[in-house]
């Protein structure tokens, strides 16, 4: 994906309570989570979003700065398994 198109927090805010792929800058990738909330977070280091992963109680955090794009995943393939 190109470097001049930046994922921003109206990209977050979109798929809060969907399942995603997320493709970190460092080359890494976080598989099958749900955005669970996007949160502008001014006074603590910048926008951010939260996700679980599968059965997790506690939602991490990771912020918008580190995100180099996400895939969202087909939610009936996620139903299924």
């Amino acid at each position: 994906m190109s470097d001049s198109i930046r994922f921003s927090m109206n990209m977050a805010r979109a798929l809060v309570g969907k399942n995603v792929n997320v493709y970190l800058k460092d080359g890494s990738v976080i598989l099958n989570v749900r955005i669970v909330t996007s949160e502008n977070g001014k006074g603590e280091g910048g926008p951010n979003i939260s996700y679980k992963v599968i059965k997790q109680k506690k939602p991490l955090r990771i912020w918008l700065k580190e995100i180099a794009w996400t895939e969202q995943l087909n939610p009936y393939f996620a139903e299924r398994a």
